[in-house]
């Protein structure tokens, strides 16, 4: 018999998006398995995922240094999971709504088997796993899953309200509406070589495969001279750099990327006329 689990991961130590997310579907699932970055075992969040956790696991694990989805395949292989089971993944502040989860066993699953759909999308997203053994998370911070071999589908053409199937709350739990700002500088910053923060924003520029190389290379040069002039790769560490007189490198870099010039303009000069995307043709240009 196939059994439904739930998976995610987090580093917050309080237990409000976990309990949140769990507590309207704890009795359709068989087991909870939950990857906790740099939190002790008896904070809040991990005290609460060891009591619902059912037949899952909590795992406990460093921040992997900018390559996220290692964490997240920590879901996939503790062994627990066997192949045909269901798995719904999602991030702490994702919610997968009670229509769908409470279907996945009686209607949905058999479903997938039948079709031969291994992956459920949801906005573009997998959602729902019917789980193969080479399944596995690649790419940080825009994350994907390789190694299914069945069909895919994308749910919101079947249902298209979002509140029935995994809802996104982060609009609701993210109060400053400049949050965005300081969110792309920290991804540009903390992410190595070999990430796709790049990425966001340029399907609708023109051809990524072609746009991507260009300011990933602007990207990392950036972070190579932070690192040149002694600063931490770090909002903190930028913060810093920033605020000092700017040089012609820096004034060219700035003009030159979006997520620069936001948080040049929002943090250091604290203007509020941005608009957010990832256009070059919406940097505000300093002289």
């Amino acid at each position: 018999m196939s059994h439904l689990w739930l998976t995610s991961m987090s580093s917050d130590p309080s237990p409000e998006n976990p309990t949140e997310m769990i507590e309207p579907i704890l009795d359709h699932l068989y087991g909870i398995i939950w990857v906790l970055n740099d939190v002790a075992a008896d904070a809040p969040a991990a005290r609460y995922l060891e009591t619902v956790k059912g037949a899952g696991q909590i795992i406990h694990r460093g921040w992997p240094a900018g390559r996220h989805f290692h964490a997240m395949n920590d879901t996939l292989f503790t062994g627990k999971i066997e192949e045909g089971d269901y798995v719904i993944f999602c991030d702490p502040l994702e919610r997968p709504m009670l229509p769908f989860v409470s279907r996945v066993k009686t209607e949905i699953g058999p479903m997938m088997q039948e079709s031969d759909v291994d992956v459920i999308f949801g906005w573009g997203k997998p959602f729902l796993l019917r789980y193969r053994e080479t399944m596995e998370y690649r790419n940080s911070p825009h994350w994907s899953l390789a190694g299914w071999n069945g069909r895919g589908i994308e749910w919101s053409s079947i249902e298209p309200d979002e509140k029935k199937v995994r809802w996104n709350v982060r609009p609701l739990k993210r109060q400053d509406k400049w949050h965005w700002v300081k969110h792309y500088a920290r991804y540009f910053l903390c992410y190595p070589a070999g990430s796709n923060s790049a990425l966001l924003g340029l399907e609708k520029q023109g051809d990524p495969a072609r746009l991507f190389p260009i300011r990933e290379a602007k990207r990392l040069a950036f972070r190579a001279e932070m690192r040149r002039r002694g600063y931490p790769l770090t909002l903190e560490g930028l913060n810093e750099m920033l605020k000092k007189p700017l040089d012609n490198w820096l004034k060219r870099a700035i003009n030159e990327e979006k997520t620069w010039s936001d948080y040049y303009n929002h943090v250091i000069l604290g203007r509020t006329d941005l608009k957010d995307t990832h256009d070059p043709k919406d940097i505000i240009p300093i002289p």
